[in-house]
């Protein structure tokens, strides 16, 4: 995928603004599909090339729960069935 942005002729950067602004771009996507849960966290470090511990930091700064989301009655659920098996 190749996302555009067109900017003003007025507005120069150089390379290494340019590079900066491109990765944080990509990172801000990347991290907004796995937001969404369409790709996991795996697919979002290797695409960014982070270890697991890394995009754990990285998602907490996105505000994005390494935890699925539940309702209430999944998360009773689960407590049960975890309680069960103790």
């Amino acid at each position: 995928m190749r996302i555009t942005i067109d900017l003003s002729p007025d507005i120069q950067l150089d390379d290494a603004i340019r590079q900066q602004a491109e990765s944080k771009a990509r990172e801000s996507y990347i991290m907004e599909l796995l937001r969404h849960g369409s790709i996991s966290t795996g697919y979002a470090a290797q695409s960014l090339n982070l270890s697991r511990l890394e995009i754990l930091d990285l998602m907490a700064q996105y505000k994005i729960s390494p935890f699925p989301e539940q309702t209430p009655e999944e998360l009773a659920q689960e407590i049960a069935e975890t309680r069960n098996l103790l």
